[in-house]
């Protein structure tokens, strides 16, 4: 049986592949809990030091399974109260997995990211994408609000006013627009994107993981603390990164004018 969700590490960089093409990697089951696992593999492995998430075929991800969200198949029995309960506290899990992650993860978006798949991406901490990638939360035009975190990643990354346009919208972005607004970090030729996504990771996995982690963190934290808060804890941060080996080892390849080798020490 294929596999949902396809999970490959190599080096440091561990490369997870949503693997339905045939529902463009629609948000079924077995890609959800498959996603989460691997999200939370990524982050209690200490041997991944990034993450590079993607899809196979022509999309990311195409969002919810819409089947099962307008009532599915009618030969197919109605899920109990608990079964949809943990159904929602999935999706829930699959967000905080996302935020709660300790290692940096890119997302190299092959094709469609559209509703609970735009959710997914914006919450990656880098966006990759190729020439052909869509990208928009369409969940007004299902009589939806926002899901997947979509409201609360979305205006961190292009502001307030920008982020309400594009969900009271529900229009899809071309990749070149996701660029102007900062939605996209970089756009490719299709035929380059993991070429280039894969560079990016192990540009990552060859740096400090510690770092990584803690920057991460700050980063995810510093919009819920005052100033004053934010640098004591940043700080302190910087105060235990200064006593690890691979800051020495950062301070001395400098002087000797070579790459430095961390060790995550």
């Amino acid at each position: 049986m294929t596999e949902s969700v396809i999970t490959e590490l190599d080096d440091g960089v561990l490369t997870v592949t949503l693997n339905e093409p045939e529902t463009m990697n629609s948000l079924t089951l077995e890609i959800r809990d498959g996603l989460t696992a691997a999200v939370q593999r990524a982050s209690d492995d200490e041997d991944v030091r990034v993450m590079l998430l993607t899809g196979t075929g022509r999309a990311f991800c195409a969002g919810a399974a819409v089947g099962s969200l307008a009532g599915g198949n009618s030969n197919t029995a109605r899920p109990s109260r608990k079964q949809q309960l943990d159904n929602l506290g999935g999706s829930a899990r699959n967000v905080a997995a996302f935020a709660n992650c300790d290692v940096p993860i890119i997302a190299a978006i092959n094709g469609a990211a559209v509703g609970a798949g735009f959710g997914i991406a914006v919450s990656c901490d880098i966006r990759l994408l190729g020439e052909s990638a869509r990208m928009g939360s369409i969940f007004i035009k299902r009589g939806l609000a926002s899901d997947y975190g979509v409201a609360y990643w979305l205006p961190r990354i292009v502001g307030t006013g920008r982020a309400m346009e594009i969900m009271y919208g529900g229009e899809l972005l071309n990749a070149e627009q996701c660029l102007s607004i900062g939605l996209a970090n970089k756009v490719y030729p299709d035929d380059q994107l993991m070429l280039e996504a894969k560079k990016y990771a192990r540009m990552i996995a060859d740096g400090p993981p510690l770092a990584y982690t803690i920057l991460r963190r700050m980063t995810g934290k510093a919009q819920d603390m005052t100033i004053t808060e934010f640098a004591e804890y940043e700080w302190a941060n910087q105060k235990l990164l200064l006593t690890t080996k691979d800051v020495k080892e950062g301070f001395t390849s400098f002087i000797e004018r070579r790459p430095a080798k961390f060790t995550g020490e």
